[in-house]
């Protein structure tokens, strides 16, 4: 995971592989904080995709890294 907070929008929408890039993890590792809770995502309608909020990233390093 990355030292530094992740420089996302809190309003923006983020992919899973976005947000692995975000926080300097591979994809699996997002999978793993959305099933222990630590990340939220919401299934975007238009192709039902996960998407995550610059929000819901930051706090979730917050709670692995800090």
């Amino acid at each position: 995971m990355t030292h530094t907070r992740p420089q996302v929008e809190p309003d923006g929408r983020y992919t899973v592989q976005q947000a692995a890039k975000a926080l300097g993890v591979e994809r699996h590792t997002i999978y793993r904080y959305f099933d222990n809770g630590s990340l939220k995502f919401r299934v975007r309608k238009a192709d039902n995709r996960r998407v995550t909020t610059g929000k819901w990233i930051v706090e979730c390093w917050e709670e692995n890294y800090l």
